[in-house]
């Protein structure tokens, strides 16, 4: 009897504490929109924007020798700095211990690998890398898309669409160029389509963006939504009042350096 009393005592207590816990576990909201440019610059890369729940991830690689160092350029490269050890390495400890996920639901997370040394030379070696991480990834199988929890999108100096003709099997995708728009490139090869903001916008971000720079906007927007891909702008205006032109005319994913000022952002919004 007395037992009885204190189970029901307690369970409701139990309840209070459980829920937060259980809506933290069950349900992450992954800002779909959101790409941490030159991610390894932050003090803490790549784990200031997963725990942001940032959809898409920018590291720049160098060849040097045969192990592929990050940093935004050649002083910039340390001993210990290798996309193994501070993206590759950690993804694949968190997809172990998270049973197959980096986000939950299996939202796959972009890991955009900018080329900045030879193309052909950098890729056969990333290929090598890759292998070794190869549940984890999105690949392409006999023409078939099988999502994984990372998906790899070479940037930069990337391979020529030439070198994919023949691959039935591959781990790695393909960034496009305003000069990809219309020519019929499937989405299994190149999802993304990224282009220089300088190339078709003088707006800074300040104000109100003009009316003519908004109809280009809108069409670029429209014309890659037509065939399914999504879109990224480089060197774009970073703050609030930019965020808010490029989400509302559907830009897909938005290239900022302040992780937590983007969240807050979104969480305000």
């Amino acid at each position: 009897m007395i037992l009885n009393i204190i189970i029901r005592c307690l369970v409701p207590v139990i309840m209070i504490f459980s829920i937060p816990f259980l809506e933290k576990s069950s349900a992450q909201n992954i800002i779909n929109n959101a790409h941490s440019h030159n991610d390894y610059l932050n003090k803490r890369p790549l784990f200031s924007a997963l725990e942001n729940n940032f959809k898409s991830i920018e590291v720049d690689i160098f060849l040097l020798k045969s192990d592929l160092y990050v940093g935004h350029n050649w002083l910039q490269l340390r001993k210990n700095n290798t996309i193994e050890k501070l993206y590759l390495d950690p993804l694949w400890k968190l997809f172990n211990e998270n049973k197959g996920f980096i986000y939950q639901n299996n939202i796959p997370l972009y890991l955009l690998v900018d080329i900045k040394t030879t193309a052909g030379a950098t890729h056969d070696i990333l290929k090598v890398v890759l292998k070794k991480y190869k549940p984890m990834l999105t690949r392409v199988v006999s023409d078939s898309l099988i999502r994984g929890s990372v998906t790899i999108i070479l940037s930069g100096n990337k391979p020529g669409l030439e070198d994919f003709k023949d691959k039935i099997d591959r781990f790695v995708f393909l960034d496009g160029r305003f000069s990809n728009i219309n020519k019929n490139i499937s989405n299994i090869l190149m999802p993304i389509i990224s282009i220089d903001w300088s190339d078709h916008f003088r707006w800074n971000g300040v104000g109100i963006m003009p009316k003519n720079e908004m109809i280009v906007l809108n069409n670029l927007v429209r014309k890659i939504h037509q065939e399914k891909k999504q879109l990224r702008f480089w060197a774009s205006p970073d703050n609030k009042n930019s965020w808010s032109v490029l989400e509302n005319a559907g830009v897909d994913l938005i290239n900022t350096d302040k992780i937590n000022e983007f969240s807050n952002y979104k969480i305000q919004n």
